[in-house]
Parts: C-alpha cells; structure tokens; sequence
C-alpha cells in the first residue's frame, strides 16, 4: 500500500481506552474502550446530580456520604446503560430521537392521515330515507 488510507478511521466508531495528559502521561486506562457517548452522558447526569445534590441533602448514614454514592455511582450506570444497551436495535440517541419524533407526529398532531398527508376533518353529513 502506498498511501495511508485516512477513511479507515472514519468508518471505527470513536472509542478511547486511555486518557493522557498533554505531556503524554497516562492518567486513566479503561480496561475497555469507552465511547464518547459515555462521557458525554455520564458528564450530564454528573452535572444534574451535582446541581440536585446542593438541593436536596441526604444524610451521613455511619460515616458513609450518600450523596457521594449518588454523584458518582448512579451518573456511571445511567452512562453505562444509555451505551450499552439498544432498544429496538437502536442506539440510545436514535431511539430518544425516534421517540420524540413519533410524539410529535402522532401524539401532539391528532389530524387524521389521507393519502399519506395531514388533514382537517370535514364535519360528516349522511343522507336518510
């Protein structure tokens, strides 16, 4: 091969295995790679809990802090799960956008469907004998 391909990396989904410093020390290693999704997700639901937790304070329950468990732990397995987990073969943001779509479609436009467009519903008449 005489030139580098660079569409290879591309087509991979983005994956990170090791976190390094700008000098090029390592400071974290995944013992899987993570996805990017992850860290965006668990940084959300990090930052969510972070702002809930200044709220609503719970107890210290023999010297162990809830609130610590709560904003690390559960941002960790709700990232976890959105990545790793598919609904109906879909990946976590496809399915969240799939949903809002057909609420949006079905659920807010109540017009009834004819020929495959929206239409306004004529009043219905009936001739008797």
């Amino acid at each position: 091969m005489k030139y580098y391909d660079y569409s290879r990396g591309l087509k991979a989904p983005y994956q990170i295995q090791v976190i390094r410093s700008p000098k090029g020390k390592l400071l974290w290693a995944f013992s899987q790679p993570m996805g990017l999704a992850y860290f965006i997700v668990y940084l959300v639901f990090f930052i969510l809990f972070l702002l809930m937790g200044q709220v609503f304070m719970f107890p210290v329950i023999f010297e162990f802090n809830v609130n610590l468990i709560i904003l690390f732990f559960v941002p960790h397995k709700l990232a976890r799960w959105y990545t790793e987990t598919e609904i109906d073969g879909k990946k976590g943001l496809v399915y969240v956008m799939d949903v809002c779509s057909y609420i949006k479609e079905f659920a807010i436009d109540n017009r009834s469907i004819y020929r495959f467009e929206r239409v306004k519903e004529i009043k219905e008449f009936s001739f008797k004998r």
